[in-house]
């Protein structure tokens, strides 16, 4: 059985992408994790409609007709549906993969599901969130301890939405170029730029350098 670590949305970051070959800028966000009690913290890239969904159910916004995540929140309470809690139990890759713990009368059940998506349903139902062990040692870093007491709400890193495409298309191919062991290898190639681009992130949110 995993062992789980208790864990709160320190963070949303909005995220300018500049594709100079396209001469467009897009936005993506991180959603940033720490541990409950704890000085670990790991990002979570979401789409742009997801953060957005968070960053509004975090500071409680409330808008004439109710939006996506605030329409399946009150369909499953309507419906007598409780979230007990979701939860982040593998990273694949570069892949994130969420659990939603529902509960209706005397049964209970696991839906799969992106974390983005259980993130802006917990922001809105107060379930409580969770993070395997080995996803944190995997993805986390400790936070300077020069940290400072207030978090940012915004920051911009430039280009590295497209640090993290590269990352991956560079990964892939590399896999499959190479053989079983090699594979082996890149995985953890991975994992150590993942480390990189994680310290990057939770150096702007907490200050200091990770």
């Amino acid at each position: 059985m995993k062992v789980m670590v208790k864990v709160s949305i320190a963070d949303v970051l909005g995220i300018e992408n500049t594709d100079e070959e396209m001469a467009r800028t897009t936005q993506q966000f991180v959603a940033v994790l720490k541990e409950d009690g704890g000085n670990r913290a790991f990002p979570i890239w979401v789409g742009p409609a997801e953060g957005e969904a968070i960053v509004m159910g975090l500071k409680d916004i409330q808008l004439p007709r109710p939006m996506t995540h605030n329409f399946i929140a009150n369909l499953l309470g309507a419906a007598g549906v409780e979230i007990e809690e979701v939860r982040v139990e593998v990273v694949e890759r570069d892949t994130f993969i969420g659990v939603a713990k529902i509960r209706v009368g005397d049964v209970v059940s696991e839906v799969d599901a992106r974390p983005s998506d259980v993130f802006a349903l917990a922001v809105r139902t107060g379930a409580p969130i969770y993070a395997a062990e080995d996803v944190i040692d995997r993805a986390g870093v400790e936070i300077p301890l020069e940290t400072s007491p207030a978090l940012k709400c915004e920051a911009e890193i430039t280009n590295m939405g497209k640090l993290a495409e590269d990352m991956i298309n560079s990964m892939q191919k590399a896999s499959e170029q190479r053989s079983e062991a090699q594979v082996t290898h890149s995985t953890e190639e991975l994992s150590d730029r993942m480390k990189n681009m994680a310290r990057n992130i939770i150096g702007q949110v907490f200050g200091g350098s990770a």
